[in-house]
């Protein structure tokens, strides 16, 4: 059990809480950033809860706790992702998916995926689409959160967590804005959606690079495996040539007894010495044959390790570079991640000087 941050008053949990009723934007938004900086925190630590449910998340005077799943794990509920039903182990992802149906249900006071049986539900689940909510960003923002397809999500609650602090700060902002008369100060209006408008297409760029990395590291990896294919067949060809040497040196071998054996002929009959030299110079001719066969073969192994030799450098320095172009490409995203998650918090402080300045 992990303490989140305090949060409410009273001991109950947010299944509890939600029963109630539609909560509040603001409160809503606060719980999903709660909520999705602990399974950040989880994720971060190479794990996954796996069954993220509200009777789970319990509301207390110490704060707000993420419980272990209550019940089996195999239990279909409304917030069990679609793989999941499907039979596959749960990851990161599954976790999303939990959180965007959660932030859905506070937001809107009713769950996206409704059914009366364990079969109704599931088939709303795997084929379903969340009825609009009444607000284009947070349809956007769910939509991201519950795709049927784990690779079409966001793949990190990161990413969630950065938009929940964007729509809290626009909440605030128009809570703040509408029951002031007076007329903002013009530039500071100007320079605000400047800055706004600097930021939309900051993110829209980092969408782009992240698309763009993630399209080379599929180029890579499927450059790679062919690399890896092409190795595997030379050094198949290698030991098909190599065996085909080994049975040739059997059989000069083979050959060499029978020279020895025509050689003990000749010595002890006398009278068959003029058919013992012929039959001699016919098994020397052939093994002569043999000789130049296994020099040929020879040779042509000889040929394939230099070409083997040759290809390798070049395809080993080539899976070396794609593999450090790979964790280049990772570790620019993380990067990316990074700044917009600074950018975020900084334009949420702004904001919050902006506000100050018009109240006064």
């Amino acid at each position: 059990m992990s303490t989140l941050e305090t949060v409410g008053d009273s001991s109950q949990t947010l299944a509890q809480r939600m029963a109630k009723g539609r909560l509040p934007v603001p409160e809503a938004l606060r719980y999903g950033m709660i909520l999705t900086e602990a399974v950040r925190r989880i994720h971060e630590s190479g794990q996954a809860h796996g069954a993220i449910a509200p009777s789970c998340i319990a509301i207390s005077r110490t704060g707000l706790d993420l419980l272990p799943a209550v019940g089996s794990m195999e239990l279909v509920t409304p917030y069990t992702a679609p793989e999941v039903l499907r039979g596959n182990p749960a990851d990161s992802r599954s976790d999303i998916f939990s959180i965007g149906v959660i932030l859905y249900e506070m937001l809107t006071g009713r769950g996206p995926f409704q059914g009366g049986s364990l079969e109704a539900l599931s088939a709303a689940i795997l084929n379903s689409a969340p009825p609009p909510s009444g607000s284009p960003a947070v349809d956007r923002m769910v939509a991201n959160c519950v795709a049927k397809d784990p690779a079409a999500r966001w793949q990190r609650a990161q990413k969630l967590l950065m938009e929940l602090k964007l729509l809290s700060v626009a909440v605030r902002r128009s809570e703040a804005i509408a029951p002031v008369r007076r007329e903002p100060d013009p530039a500071m209006l100007a320079e605000m959606q400047q800055m706004e408008s600097r930021f939309a297409s900051r993110m829209a760029q980092v969408e782009q690079s992240i698309a763009a990395f993630s399209e080379r590291l599929s180029q890579v990896e499927q450059v790679q495996r062919s690399t890896s294919d092409r190795v595997s067949h030379v050094e198949q060809t290698l030991q098909s040539t190599s065996a085909r040497v080994s049975g040739v040196e059997e059989i000069q071998e083979s050959t060499g007894d029978r020279v020895a054996g025509v050689e003990l002929m000749q010595r002890s009959t006398g009278e068959r010495v003029s058919q013992v030299e012929q039959a001699q110079q016919s098994t020397v001719d052939r093994v002569d044959r043999m000789e130049h066969a296994v020099n040929s073969v020879r040779q042509d192994a000889a040929e394939a390790r230099d070409a083997l030799s040759e290809d390798r450098a070049p395809l080993e320095r080539s899976l070396k570079s794609q593999a450090a172009a790979i964790e280049s490409v990772k570790t620019a995203v993380a990067q990316t991640d990074d700044l917009v998650e600074r950018v975020v918090e900084a334009l949420e402080s702004w904001q919050s000087v902006v506000l100050d300045h018009s109240r006064d």
